[in-house]
């Protein structure tokens, strides 16, 4: 088993199952991760992430200083792998004659502001951001932007290879087996040409 995992991670799944792993250090990167590090995201009064939580209370607090109060909590099977995840809603009761709406709501019926919160991701979010910005994640993943995404960017636009043409795990890893063989080669000749020059 690897120490560290450093990757792009969508599903709640994945970091459960790294949780699970003692000895792999998870460097997993959420989709909002890079837009959360923007002015602008941590700046903006009107994403839920920066609304106030009162754990008392169990609510959110908008920009208008009303309270989003706990709804109701249903589960979400993922479509794909069948994995539950847990969803609270939370709604504010009265977003009538709010001078912020057009900017808060994305409702276009007059719908009071509601937001999804899925306390568990929330948990694993916060582990990812503490390792992530960490001096050995930082590290890792400048590591990987050079590493790994320049060979994914040279196989899919240099090389013209954006999708598998077989079908199965053996026959999918004999194919990409042979792709990462031809972009190795041509790396190999590209070498020699530099030095032949």
């Amino acid at each position: 088993m690897p120490k560290a995992i450093i990757a792009d991670s969508i599903f709640e799944q994945n970091y459960e199952l790294l949780e699970k792993e003692e000895t792999v250090t998870s460097y997993l990167k959420f989709p909002s991760f890079h837009a959360e590090q923007k002015k602008s995201y941590k700046q903006n009064p009107f994403n839920k992430d920066n609304f106030g939580y009162n754990s008392e209370s169990d609510s959110y607090t908008c920009p208008n200083k009303k309270q989003l109060t706990f709804q109701r909590v249903y589960q979400q099977t993922h479509k794909k792998t069948g994995y539950q995840s847990t969803i609270k809603e939370y709604q504010c009761q009265d977003c009538s004659g709010c001078p912020f709406y057009s900017k808060c709501c994305k409702s276009t019926t007059g719908e009071n502001r509601l937001i999804k919160v899925n306390e568990k991701l929330e948990a694993y979010k916060q582990q990812a951001r503490e390792a992530l910005n960490s001096e050995r994640g930082v590290l890792l993943r400048k590591q990987r932007s050079i590493e790994i995404e320049s060979c994914f960017g040279d196989i899919k636009h240099n090389m013209g290879f954006r999708r598998f043409h077989l079908r199965g795990i053996k026959k999918v890893e004999t194919e990409i087996s042979i792709v990462a063989m031809a972009h190795n080669l041509r790396k190999i000749h590209l070498k020699g040409i530099k030095k032949a020059a």
